[in-house]
């Protein structure tokens, strides 16, 4: 089956400084990969390029036939940042009908609504974005994320400030994904939180890809 991401020797540089180099790799339908590395390993910024929202300096990312950053991926991807993108003075509704319409959907109440009983977030719709928990935030910004039914799925440090019964709820809900058949690739310093549910990951040192010999899960996903 042909992978539904495809990254090709992509670089990236800020100046003079390397901040990836010559990263390949893919990513299939159904796959849940972990993005593992060291503060300033390049996670971030490939994140982005994947998402479209940074252009590499060069190699080339496809997600199926459409190239990375073209209106025909971005309809493909969601992408969960540290920021949720909520605007805290409305509700989860009303920010959610808001994206909906932004994404072009036909129905975006409905559109909200399936969103939010994706993540099992359907008491949020009332209630302001603001006034919500860390973990009640970062469920509704997955639901954002959601609303265009996205077939690749992109999260930066998702666990990062939820406590232990928040992260088991969000550790199910990925497992849902994945068996949707969504592709997940998910950003994370806290291992454990990822236990069980990878197929692999995807190392990143200095920016370059590595395969560290003491964790062999981690040549999964990668070519």
């Amino acid at each position: 089956m042909a992978a539904l991401l495809r990254c090709d020797r992509v670089s990236r540089f800020f100046g003079d400084h390397p901040v990836l180099r010559q990263v390949s790799c893919e990513l299939h339908s159904g796959q849940l990969i972990a993005l593992v590395g060291a503060n300033g390993a390049g996670k971030s910024t490939l994140l982005r390029i994947f998402a479209g929202a940074l252009k590499p300096t060069a190699g080339e990312v496809w997600l199926g036939d459409a190239r990375a950053g073209s209106a025909a991926a971005r309809a493909q991807t969601g992408f969960l940042s540290h920021q949720s993108l909520l605007h805290p003075s409305l509700t989860v509704d009303e920010n959610l009908d808001f994206y909906a319409t932004l994404f072009g959907l036909a129905h975006p109440r409905q559109a909200a609504q399936q969103a939010l009983a994706q993540v099992h977030g359907e008491h949020l719709g009332p209630r302001r974005a603001g006034e919500l928990s860390q973990g009640m935030r970062q469920k509704a910004a997955l639901a954002r994320c959601l609303l265009h039914r996205p077939r690749l799925l992109l999260l930066d440090e998702p666990f990062a400030s939820l406590d232990a019964a928040t992260v088991a709820e969000l550790r199910a809900r990925l497992a849902e994904l994945r068996q949707a058949g969504l592709a997940l690739l998910v950003s994370s310093h806290q291992a454990e939180a990822l236990a069980d549910l990878t197929d692999g990951a995807l190392c990143l040192e200095r920016g370059r890809v590595v395969h560290p010999d003491a964790d062999p899960v981690v040549l999964g996903g990668i070519r």
